[in-house]
């Protein structure tokens, strides 16, 4: 394939990336909108973030398994329309259960793209620039990550909640006739579809009772019996998957793949980068509205310091990577993370924004430097190069439902903790106990961040080792 025709097809894939992302945080800032304007209470329109990421969460994989089988481009194309679709939907709700059903549509179509744009990827580009290609889709992902926010921000100063969904219409549909037009024709499979489904009810039920017992936990408590209950049921369905995938003939997931300990040390650090990531999405809009005072529309431009950074850095990373290793260009993003984790742990008010803005730049810079994606891939072998696109996607999706489910909790609890009593809401009377609860969250975020730090120190330490021994 021409490298035009390379780079065509890797722009397609990562606007169809970009918004399928964008579309798990820019809805965080509407949330009072929707509440208003759907009728239901403010905990019920969270529902609307939620129940996106979780579904994403549960369906990455089979989509993952069935793209292996029938290929990728194929889900891929079909998951660009049906999330077209339910993006539409979304924008012409009138109410909160038809939200919810087109939310549900959206996160089909986007498990869908998500599953396949990596493999998609490492297949069209040769093996020397998987770097630099998944460098760029890198961005375009953390972008729409990190971007949600500041974008929904300016949406919302001068247009309705309506068109933070309806701007999905026109690019996913410019995205699928770029692909339908340049996309290498696949060759039609007779072979039957296998599926482990015990496996993957499992799996299902894991993932479900997980995050209902996060969310139903938040609002009354983790001690209670049932949020307990929910939490071993997990437990147990995680522990009936792997076993059921280790005696299996032909499983969902091949559990093999997690023996290269620089995939299993990617995905786990993605999972904790993406999950700091969510701290910035839901703390820094409370922070600059409700501490602060700015307009949304000045919020939006202040948080746009982040996705402004990511864009060149994350290209440049990978290029890099592809010379050094993703795995040291990860590890110097990760030193950088802690200048930025630090100023958010410590800022006053009283500072002025220029610290927040450098706190913003400099978080950026070490998002897009973060290799991720080639060093999930990178360690991945080519048969496992299609699941491996899942898991990469999977790792993303729960480390952001984890860093909502967590930023929250652990501000309201810092929160509480100052004010000696239990709040659930912004106290506006007293922004000294806000300011409490956001350092208390990010010491929490920078204490993930270190532990991101010495697993990626004791890989690039090894695979260090192994180069010295083989010489």
């Amino acid at each position: 394939m021409k490298r035009n025709s390379q780079w065509t097809l890797l722009l397609a894939t990562s606007m169809v990336s970009f918004m399928s992302t964008i579309d798990a945080s820019i809805v965080n800032i509407a949330v009072p909108q929707l509440s208003r304007d759907l009728h239901a209470p403010m905990n019920e329109a969270e529902w609307v973030v939620s129940v996106y990421l979780v579904l994403i969460c549960v369906l990455l994989i089979f989509f993952g398994k069935l793209s292996d089988q029938i290929g990728r481009i194929k889900i891929f194309q079909t998951g660009t329309l049906i999330f077209v679709a339910g993006s539409l939907g979304c924008g012409l709700s009138v109410n909160l259960p038809m939200m919810l059903v087109m939310r549900i549509v959206q996160a089909i179509g986007a498990s869908m793209t998500m599953a396949t744009n990596f493999g998609i990827i490492t297949q069209i580009f040769p093996s020397n620039r998987h770097g630099v290609a998944l460098g760029v889709n890198s961005s375009f992902v953390q972008v729409g990550n990190i971007m949600g926010p500041g974008l929904g921000g300016l949406i919302l100063a001068t247009l309705s909640w309506h068109f933070i969904f309806f701007i999905n219409v026109p690019i996913g549909l410019i995205a699928f006739f770029f692909g339908h037009k340049i996309f290498p024709k696949e060759a039609r499979t007779t072979q039957k579809i296998s599926m482990d489904y015990p496996g993957y009810l499992a799996y299902v039920f894991a993932i479900i009772s997980f995050f209902v017992a996060i969310y139903w936990g938040q609002a009354v408590g983790f001690m209670k019996p049932e949020i307990i209950i929910l939490f071993l049921l997990a437990a147990a369905c995680t522990a009936a998957f792997i076993l059921r995938e280790n005696h299996t003939e032909k499983p969902l997931l091949d559990l093999h793949i997690f023996k290269n300990a620089g995939f299993s040390i990617g995905v786990i650090t993605a999972m904790l980068v993406f999950a700091v990531s969510y701290f910035n999405n839901m703390i820094m809009p409370y922070y600059l509205q409700e501490t602060l005072k700015y307009s949304s529309a000045i919020a939006g431009v202040i948080l746009m310091a982040i996705p402004l950074l990511n864009i060149f850095s994350a290209p440049i990373g990978g290029m890099i990577g592809d010379h050094i290793g993703a795995e040291k260009v990860s590890l110097i993003a990760l030193v950088i993370f802690l200048i930025p984790e630090t100023i958010f742990m410590l800022i006053q008010p009283s500072w002025g924004i220029v610290w927040l803005v450098l706190g913003l730049m400099l978080y950026g810079l070490a998002n897009g430097t973060f290799q991720n994606n080639p060093m999930i891939m990178g360690n991945a072998g080519k048969q496992y190069q299609g699941i491996a696109g899942s898991i990469a996607a999977l790792a993303r999706n729960l480390g952001m439902s984890i860093g909502l489910s967590l930023s929250t909790s652990l501000l309201y609890f810092g929160i509480s903790q100052k004010a000696g009593r239990r709040v659930t809401t912004y106290p506006a009377q007293h922004p000294d106990w806000f300011i409490y609860g956001m350092h208390f969250s990010y010491g929490f975020a920078f204490a993930l961040i270190v532990s991101a730090l010495i697993l990626l120190i004791a890989l690039v330490w090894q695979k260090n080792r192994k180069k010295t021994l083989s010489l």
